[in-house]
């Protein structure tokens, strides 16, 4: 990673080293510390170069394989492993001739991207437009040889390219986000403008995208981050590149969709529990732009032109309502300025001038002044848009030129406020001599400092942003905390406490409305009674001075209701028009309770239908007055229910379709009686449990009078605003500990309470809260009984009437706006309201429509891959492998598919069941170590069993004849794999019913070894292409040089060429030697293997001097040490060059050779294994 980033923040790592990442440098680091093993998959493109090297020098690389990883960076491999998948790519070929280069091209049709073959990604690559545009890049680029192919790829024009960014384990994608690039596929990943969640993309294309993605990690057998890049058109998408690590859009779709993914691929790779596709906690629809940050200015003559090369150096993501305002806002983070007047445009191909018109014509309308470009302003102008011409002229012309028509004067008198110049179709780099005039006129407007938009696609975005009028104001969709902000509208307090309600001159009201607004409280509904006696209002008198009181202003909106006494039934009609609702008290702290049910019957009658009426009644008073309801028909509202009984009565008669509401006070969910034994009015222990367990029965929850009459009773400070600040703060813990759902707040606190007692709608009034905020109530203010507890949740801001209200939990100072609401509303018929059971809502405010989120998890498994590979056509089902000239390339690489599909399957599983149930018997009439052993270990691992033969205690001794051996053993196994010393010992093959495999016969033939020679030679490599191979030893006698000679024949058009060094007597036979001559593949015929020779390898294939065919042993010991390959000889190689061996060896390989990543020889017998694993699924599957 960045070493800065670990330097600042250094408690985030133990130690730190300031080096190069070299596998030189790891190497020392992992000794020196003693590492348990090397995590590469998080240091970018760096590590994931020397992951092999150092996997093969025996570090412990965590994560992905790096022989997995090599596969998905060497391209050849990488390519057949997608046709393998059936995952499409765009059309690609290497090349090694100007003549090649352009009869590709002239096949798949320009354009093409061309680069140099050893590099990968965007460096020195190129869209070539035309075949003169081919060969002048090629020409000034580099001598196309088979020393410097290039690798030429169709390019998709006006695709769109897209960015999975996902993390996998074992193979299996456990999270992942897709974003989309607004540029067209072509601009580097790491300068493109990205969207997050991608805004234009049809499901299909997000569906195979999604596929692809699964495939690919499968097959790669992926543990950790992988990031794709696919282009799209169509619906069509093709992969451009995997990398297995993590990509530079890791962090952007991390921290916008709030999921760690690199603390997931961490956990993948320690196999730490962790979980796969976590729940997203967006509560805010909205869109994430990430823009590139360029430094052109500081680049002194860099032409500042989006291209395949990465030009940015640093990025800016900023957050929007739609990706207009959050590409408006991320661009002016760099320092982009709108313009305010005058723009000037020069659009380059004809293509881009059609595709800007719409938008250049609401530029003109929005009434900005607009200049052009020569070819510009003519084709406006036949399009009926009005620019000036400005024009850019020669340093002799200019100084005649008048200003007013002059590009170079607007330019560098700041007369321009944005520059649009769009580069027609960017050709080859140009040399140094040519200078554009475009290129002149965009190093001007770096040079003096003019926004400067080079992109048809950035052009309309901006266009179309900077036509939308965005306020651009910082709102709750700029940032992302630890913890989440959510936005919900005003809430209700439907029982708010006012002690001094119907006392004259009294202020309580503005405290207590003062106190609900910063608490997030933007309406309450005033409980009629206040403290004392004659302190409730209960006819017009006391109406009227608490609507007096509350013309001092209320910093909320509020009603006020009317209590019923045993006297007053005959009063209330006349105040119904004035207030919400009638209130019958039977358990209120104010002492002013009504002692029977039979004297409401009374209020039944008087109280309007269309009026609300609420009681406290309790346990028998409760049951008594739910029936009154009943029988006249009203439906009612049961307010601080407590009891276990009463909250079950209530779901009853809910059950029986009552019309019955009811709230709970929100200490009562808090607090019990055993928190306060001596206050009889909280709920016990048994009784609070029964509450929450009755969420659902639960309409609403409320303050009431319970926080004040507990201080009472406590002898703490009694204050009017006591328990209004505690009651979000106690939701929203309730809601970090999964109690609750925000949903289950928002009903409770606003749906409800509005629909029940039919409120006002509050515009332009909403309400932050930080839920998982830590928020320690305070010890200061009016009382609290959770004073210092802290709490996980806090009200962060509250907006009424379109003004800030609120700040923190503080009230912002200013005149009172809040309007007594009493009078609002008539219900319509009663029957219309009915309170169905509320269902506690499992998720919050849904984030973000699936289709464009994007994470949820595969659906089913893969269909068997390998399975497909060996129900198709073969010429290995049921026959004899007997030599190499039986097979073309084509069974060749069938074979090898095989083996790579076999491999993945074992490095994952150990043991396949695909031979199950068969057997296999080996026949060696010569000592053999890895040859039986492979095929015995390749028959086990696939399931099935073997049967050994060991010649030395067999019939064989007794004189049984090779043809009776191979008949018996037919009988018990269902093939068998035979060495003999005689090299036309297979004559008898054709009459054995099995299949027999030939695993050497005499000095003629070992074909098995030479399949895995060839796939060991195409897996280190990538492919079978501009290779050389030295043959060095006893070429003679050596069986599997006569078997991959042979076969290398196959690759003569892909020009690999042999090298033969050998002593005259050990020389390569005459019918083999004729053959290679003919197919013109010998490079170079020596007795010594000369640094010449060495230099031009690319395999040194070291064979051994086989004492055993010598007949005389003096001739053995003049030849017998004739090479010797160690560390002087490598010396003279490439770096890339592979030594392999049959094995076993003696003396030509020193042993010191064994550490160098160059030896080759032991990967090549763990090839041998899946080889031939692979070739006897083929044969007996």
């Amino acid at each position: 990673g960045n070493p800065e980033t670990v330097s600042t923040d250094f408690d985030e790592a133990d130690r730190l080293y300031f080096e190069a990442t070299t596998m030189e440098t790891v190497l020392d680091v992992y000794e020196v510390e003693n590492s348990q093993g090397v995590l590469g998959a998080m240091g970018g493109q760096g590590p994931n170069n020397i992951a092999l090297p150092l996997f093969r020098a025996g570090v412990k690389m965590l994560g992905t394989s790096p022989e997995m990883i090599d596969s998905a960076e060497n391209r050849y491999k990488f390519s057949r492993m997608l046709d393998r998948i059936g995952v499409d790519q765009p059309t690609w070929k290497e090349l090694t001739s100007f003549e090649e280069a352009k009869a590709f091209c002239t096949k798949v049709t320009y354009p093409v991207l061309v680069r140099p073959s050893y590099v990968l990604s965007g460096a020195a690559m190129n869209t070539v437009y035309s075949e003169g545009d081919l060969e002048s890049y090629l020409k000034q680029a580099t001598a196309v040889s088979p020393e410097h192919p290039v690798v030429i790829t169709k390019y998709i024009e006006n695709a769109k390219e897209i960015e999975m960014d996902a993390v996998a384990k074992n193979g299996k994608v456990v999270g992942h986000f897709i974003s989309e690039h607004v540029e067209n596929a072509g601009v580097h990943s790491g300068d493109a403008t990205l969207v997050l969640p991608p805004q234009d993309l049809e499901p299909t294309t997000i569906q195979r995208i999604e596929d692809a993605t699964r495939k690919i990690a499968d097959a790669l057998n992926i543990t950790g981050p992988l990031n794709i890049q696919f282009i799209a058109k169509d619906n069509d998408i093709k992969v451009i590149e995997c990398n297995v690590r993590a990509s530079r859009s890791f962090p952007f779709v991390s921290k916008v969709m709030g999921v760690d993914l690199i603390e997931m691929a961490t956990k993948a790779i320690m196999d730490v529990p962790f979980e796969e596709y976590p729940k997203i906690d967006r509560t805010v629809d909205s869109v994430a732009v990430k823009v590139p940050q360029f430094s052109f200015s500081r680049l002194s003559g860099a032409d500042p032109v989006l291209g395949v090369e990465m030009a940015s150096t640093g990025e800016v993501a900023c957050f929007g309502s739609d990706k207009y305002e959050a590409y408006l806002k991320g661009l002016m983070s760099t320092g982009f300025k709108i313009p305010k007047k005058n723009i000037l445009l020069s659009l380059g191909s004809y293509n881009d001038k059609l595709e800007l018109l719409p938008s250049v014509k609401k530029l003109e309308e929005m009434g900005y002044t607009l200049f052009a470009t020569a070819g510009t302003s003519d084709f406006l102008a036949s399009h009926g848009v009005k620019a000036q011409y400005l024009e850019v002229l020669g340093k002799s012309e200019q100084e005649a030129q008048r200003s007013e028509y002059s590009l170079v004067d607007h330019l560098s008198n700041n007369k321009i406020d944005l520059y649009i110049n769009l580069p027609s179709s960017n050709r080859y780099r140009r040399p140094a001599s040519y200078v554009s005039k475009g290129y002149l006129t965009r190093r001007l407007a770096v040079d003096y400092q003019v926004p400067l938009v080079t992109n048809v696609k950035n052009a309309k975005i901006l266009i179309e942003a900077i036509a939308r009028h965005f306020e651009l104001e910082v709102g709750i969709t700029d940032y992302q905390t630890s913890h989440r902000t959510v936005q919900l509208p005003g809430l209700v307090n439907i029982a708010a406490y006012v002690p001094g309600l119907a006392v004259r001159d009294s202020g309580d009201l503005q405290s207590v409305t003062k106190a609900s607004i910063a608490a997030g409280f933007s309406m309450i509904r005033v409980m009629p009674l206040g403290e004392g006696e004659g302190n409730s209002i209960t006819e017009a008198k006391s109406l009227k001075i608490a609507q007096q009181n509350s013309k001092r202003g209320g910093y909320c909106d509020f009603n006020f209701s009317v209590t019923a006494t045993s006297d007053n039934a005959d009063k209330i009609s006349l105040l119904a028009g004035e207030v919400g609702s009638l209130f019958i008290p039977f358990n209120h702290m104010s002492g002013k309770n009504i002692s029977k049910v039979a004297a409401v019957q009374a209020h039944f009658d008087a109280w309007p239908t269309h009026k609300p009426i609420i009681t406290d009644a309790r346990t028998t008073d409760l049951a008594s007055i739910l029936l009154l309801a009943s029988l006249h028909n009203r439906r009612i509202h049961v307010t601080a229910v407590t009891t276990k009984d009463d909250i079950r009565l209530i779901a009853l008669c809910k059950a029986k379709q009552m019309n019955v509401t009811c709230d709970v006070s929100i200490y009562s969910l808090y607090l019990s009686q055993d928190d306060y034994p001596d206050c009889s009015f909280l709920p016990n222990a048994r009784d609070q449990a029964a509450l929450w367990q009755h969420l659902a029965t639960i309409d609403v929850f409320s303050i009431g009078s319970l926080p004040y009459q507990l201080a009472q009773k406590l002898g703490k400070p009694t204050d009017a605003t006591v328990g209004i600040a505690d009651a979000l703060p106690l939701l929203l813990t309730s809601v970090v500990e999964g109690k609750l759902t925000i949903e289950d707040i928002m009903t409770r606190l606003h749906d409800k309470p509005k629909e029940i007692f039919e409120l006002h709608d509050q515009i332009g009034t909403t309400l932050e809260v930080e839920v998982g905020r830590t928020y320690t109530v305070p010890e200061t203010g009016p009382w609290s009984p959770f004073a210092g507890k802290v709490l996980k949740g806090a009200v962060q801001r509250v907006t009424f009437q379109d003004q800030v209200a609120c700040l923190d939990g503080v009230a912002v100072e200013g005149p009172p706006k809040g309007k007594d609401m009493s009078t609002h509303g008539a219900m319509p018929a009663i029957a219309t309201i009915t309170s169905p059971a509320l269902k506690p809502l499992s998720q919050a405010l849904s984030p973000l429509p699936d289709s464009r989120l994007l994470a949820s998890p595969a659906p089913g498994p893969f269909t068997n891959k390998l399975q497909q590979l060996l129900s198709m056509d073969s010429p290995f089902r049921k026959k004899h492998v007997l030599s190499v000239t039986s097979y073309s390339r084509q069974d060749l690489h069938h074979l090898f598919d095989v083996a790579e599909e076999i491999r993945n399957r074992v490095d994952r599983q150990g043991v396949l069941d695909i031979l199950r149930g068969r057997l296999l018997a080996t026949l060696f009439y010569e000592p053999s170590t890895r040859t039986s052993a492979s095929f015995d270990a390749a028959m086990q691992r696939l399931g099935g069993r073997t049967i050994a033969i060991t010649t030395s205690t067999s019939s064989v001794q007794k004189g049984e004849t090779l043809h009776d051996t191979l008949r018996t053993l037919a009988c018990y196994a269902d093939a068998v794999v035979l060495r003999h010393p005689d090299e036309n010992c297979l004559e008898v093959a054709p009459i054995i019913p099995v299949p027999i495999i030939n695993g050497g016969n005499g000095s003629k033939e070992h074909p098995t070894q030479a399949f895995l020679d060839l796939f060991t030679i195409r897996e280190e490599f990538g492919s079978m292409k501009d290779l050389t191979i030295t043959f060095v030893g006893d070429l003679l006698h050596g069986r599997p040089v006569h078997s991959l000679v042979y076969l290398l024949k196959h690759y003569r058009a892909n020009n690999v060429k042999v090298n033969l060094v050998s002593p005259k007597s050990l020389a390569l036979p005459k019918d083999i030697y004729r053959d290679l001559k003919e197919a013109g593949q010998i490079l170079f015929e020596s007795e010594s293997l000369t640094p010449q020779i060495l230099e031009s390898t690319d395999v040194l294939y070291v064979t051994r001097v086989q004492k055993e065919r010598f007949e005389d042993l003096a001739e053995y010991d003049r030849v017998k040490n004739s090479y010797r390959i160690d560390q002087s000889t490598l010396r003279n190689t490439k770096p890339s060059m592979r030594v392999m061996h049959p094995l076993p060896r003696n003396e030509e390989v020193a042993e010191e050779v064994d550490f160098d990543q160059r030896a080759a020889y032991f990967r090549q017998m763990k090839h041998g294994l899946h080889c031939r694993m692979a070739l006897l699924a083929l044969i007996l599957s």
